[in-house]
């Protein structure tokens, strides 16, 4: 990854990430402005950056890189910071800025019926999957071709090809299947937004009537809720018929 593409990858994350947290306050982030994020997303942070910002490999350098008695300085600020915007801004980063993540939603609008994985236990296959790639890292540092994002490299490595046709054809069926199950820092900014500053919440004029629970991939918009695996995706936001999803602060 060239340091130019990297900081412009980081640069339009942070644009994209601005321009969707102020629809979603505005209650304006359905399903046409995701759909839009997506695809920019997919075509600027993937084809043209080649898969940049890309927080798997910036993982999996760190583990390497602590391994051989070195300090990745590079990888380990990227990781920090992208987990610094998870607890400031929830998954925002995950659902619209993410290279990846923007190629498993543009997939998933393909069907809307989904294979509920909820049963499978999703965050501890994710957890699992998430220290088996760091000790993999470590003592075999050949998994880092079978990364999907590389496949934006347009190289079409078999490893990281094969690995991102699979995440894409999953996503049809499974929602965010990649994400839900196997990144690592999917495991990482979960953990982080639980405490998030800014998320959808509901405001004083909901009614309860369930309507964004049903149409949710992952089930998030409950009363309470700590919305972690919220990817903000809008369809919540087109379902509720008296607006009363925000994004924003508590007490706001």
């Amino acid at each position: 990854m060239m340091p130019n593409s990297m900081f412009l990858g980081l640069g339009y994350a942070f644009t994209v990430m601005i321009v969707m947290a102020f629809l979603l306050n505005r209650g304006m982030a359905g399903r046409k402005a995701a759909i839009g994020a997506a695809a920019s997303t997919a075509i600027v942070g993937g084809l043209l950056l080649g898969g940049v910002p890309d927080p798997v490999t910036q993982y999996l350098q760190v583990f390497r890189g602590l391994s051989v008695g070195q300090v990745p300085v590079v990888p380990l600020v990227g990781l920090l910071l992208l987990t610094a915007i998870a607890l400031v801004s929830g998954r925002l980063f995950c659902g619209h800025a993410c290279p990846l993540g923007a190629a498993q939603e543009l997939m998933s609008r393909v069907t809307e019926r989904k294979v509920d994985i909820t049963r499978f236990r999703p965050r501890t296959v994710r957890g699992a999957f998430t220290a088996l790639m760091a000790a993999a890292a470590v003592a075999a540092p050949f998994v880092l071709s079978a990364n999907p994002f590389r496949f934006y490299g347009l190289q079409f490595a078999l490893a990281a090809t094969v690995a991102f046709v699979a995440v894409l054809a999953a996503s049809a069926v499974v929602y965010r299947p990649w994400c839900r199950l196997l990144c690592p820092f999917g495991a990482i900014s979960e953990v982080a937004s639980r405490r998030s500053v800014l998320r959808l919440r509901r405001q004083p004029g909901c009614s309860d009537c369930g309507r964004c629970v049903r149409v949710c991939p992952t089930e998030q918009p409950v009363p309470d809720g700590s919305m972690s695996e919220c990817y903000l995706c809008g369809r919540c936001v087109d379902a509720c018929r008296k607006g009363s999803l925000a994004y924003g602060r508590k007490g706001r």
